[in-house]
């Protein structure tokens, strides 16, 4: 659609596309392999390199990405899915994205995932516990600021903040994200193939998530660790229910730690132990 200013409006039908090519091969929506073939004719042009090879080398990488797209394209049934369904199919307002400051909808799946109708993104969500709003929190991570969840497993159920962002675009930084096998050893050049198959175990629903899950590194759980749990190598973080039956979970194991009944309040301080360098609490 054509709008003021001579630009192009996308249609939802487009953007969905667009969003299913970036996920499956983002190089079918990006500028790279376009930039990559004019310079091989570039080369051609002054003699640097034959016509007959570039048009073999062409058609062998294009070959590959459509073998690779058809194997693939089923990945893009939940992207269509929430795209055009209809609106009482898609679920009402659940929380805010921090990008464009618009609601998400929340479909319960399988798999659950958050939709924004504005951008066509989809955000998955963790399989295996129970997701609730956890309103006005945010996500101290900068740059992201997305409204925050709360993920409930287990039993008795153990409750974790959740951030729809962080779960999707899981930074290096803060450890293996929860749910996904342990990485293995990226051979050249493959650290991106790996990514984009982490994206898409999310976006079909394949991780059973039965712990945290947010690596311990991450902010949002690092801020509430008071101790290491002696049963794993996980925390103990203070349930954000909070009051007023006070306990501390474990991110990685099915441990609880109940607090006794009498306790009113609790407080998580901003200094931290000396041993441990996690945070201490008032009582």
């Amino acid at each position: 659609e054509l709008i003021s200013g001579r630009k192009l409006k996308p249609s939802r039908l487009g953007l969905v596309l667009a969003q299913g090519y970036h996920l499956i091969d983002k190089t079918l929506v990006l500028p790279q392999v376009r930039s990559d073939i004019e310079g091989q004719c570039n080369k051609i042009a002054k003699g640097l390199a034959k016509k007959d090879d570039v048009v073999k080398k062409a058609i062998e990488l294009f070959s590959a990405k459509f073998n690779y797209f058809v194997e693939n394209v089923n990945k893009m049934d939940v992207l269509f899915g929430s795209s055009f369904a209809q609106l009482q199919d898609v679920g009402k307002p659940f929380t805010r994205c921090g990008l464009t400051r618009r609601y998400l909808q929340f479909i319960t799946g399988p798999p659950p995932r958050l939709y924004n109708k504005t951008t066509e993104i989809v955000y998955p969500l963790p399989i295996g516990g129970e997701i609730k709003q956890w309103t006005g929190r945010h996500c101290p991570v900068q740059g992201c600021n997305f409204e925050l969840l709360l993920y409930s497993v287990g039993a008795p159920l153990r409750t974790f903040p959740l951030c729809p962002n962080c779960y999707n675009n899981p930074r290096p930084e803060f450890g293996r994200q929860p749910g996904e096998d342990a990485e293995p050893v990226a051979k050249p050049g493959d650290e991106e193939d790996e990514a984009k198959e982490r994206s898409i175990r999310r976006m079909t629903g394949k991780n059973m998530v039965r712990e945290c899950p947010h690596p311990d590194k991450h902010p949002l759980i690092a801020e509430m660790a008071v101790s290491p749990d002696p049963e794993s190598d996980g925390v103990l973080i203070l349930d954000p229910h909070l009051g007023p039956k006070w306990r501390l979970v474990s991110t990685r194991e099915p441990t609880t730690v109940y607090l006794p009944k009498n306790v009113e309040k609790v407080t998580i301080l901003d200094k931290k132990d000396e041993i441990f360098g996690l945070h201490m609490m008032s009582i």
